[in-house]
């Protein structure tokens, strides 16, 4: 998967540095859709991934933070939702989410969200391995 972190600050670097581990962590090495990653002071998440389909890329725009160690954490979080994507086990709809076969409304509550759930369990150990490299 190729990839480009937009700006030349601090964090842009950190997260072009963990990018190559993550994928490969994440079986995303061989995709070949292109992953844009963009970094926003104005996002009131910490992240949130949004796939341009019609573009074959993945947009992942985080919040930049003082805390590296939370930055990646976050990156990580959303390239588990990239990967879940990328395999077909997550979609996107104009009603919700497709998690395996099944429709969840967008109410549904955040924490229960088994993409989400996913994503916690995976986010800790994907960062350390991508520390650890």
């Amino acid at each position: 998967m190729e990839f480009y972190v937009e700006g030349r600050s601090r964090a842009a670097k950190y997260v072009e540095t963990l990018l190559p581990s993550m994928l490969a962590q994440l079986n995303l090495t061989r995709s070949r859709k292109l992953l844009h990653i963009k970094l926003d002071p104005e996002l009131e998440d910490l992240g949130t991934t949004v796939p341009l389909t019609g573009i074959d890329t993945y947009l992942v725009v985080l919040r930049p933070c003082k805390d590296l160690l939370a930055l990646g954490a976050t990156l990580a979080h959303e390239l588990t939702h990239v990967a879940q994507m990328a395999r077909g086990t997550l979609k996107i709809t104009k009603k919700g989410r497709k998690w395996n076969g099944r429709y969840y409304r967008k109410d549904y509550p955040y924490l229960d969200q088994p993409w989400e759930i996913q994503a916690f369990a995976q986010q800790e150990i994907v960062l350390r391995r991508a520390l650890e490299a």
